[in-house]
């Protein structure tokens, strides 16, 4: 999936074999520190050490050609689905 300026978002460093990965919304995420940042929000389930759902956004970092992964939740199991809830509720909350 692209993010707000055409550069697809690389998790092969987040996922292991069995993961995953749900691409969920393009959106202009408010930070804690009140900043809008254009944000991939993905949402994974990793298997390796027992099912585990994280909730992340993908920003573009200052380094060019970089990416920054925040780890926004996480829940125990299979959450998919309360977690893709999750970030689409809080995606539109920034518009």
């Amino acid at each position: 999936m692209l993010d707000h300026a055409g550069a697809a978002a690389d998790l092969d460093l987040l996922l292991s074999p069995g993961d995953a990965a749900e691409f969920v919304a393009l959106s202009d995420w408010r930070c804690r520190d009140g900043r809008v940042r254009a944000s991939q929000l993905w949402v994974v389930l990793h298997r390796r050490h027992g099912d585990w759902t994280h909730a992340y956004r993908v920003v573009r970092d200052r380094r060019p050609g970089h990416l920054a992964v925040y780890l926004e939740r996480a829940a125990e199991g299979d959450r998919r689905a309360e977690l893709r809830d999750w970030l689409a509720a809080r995606a539109g909350a920034a518009d």
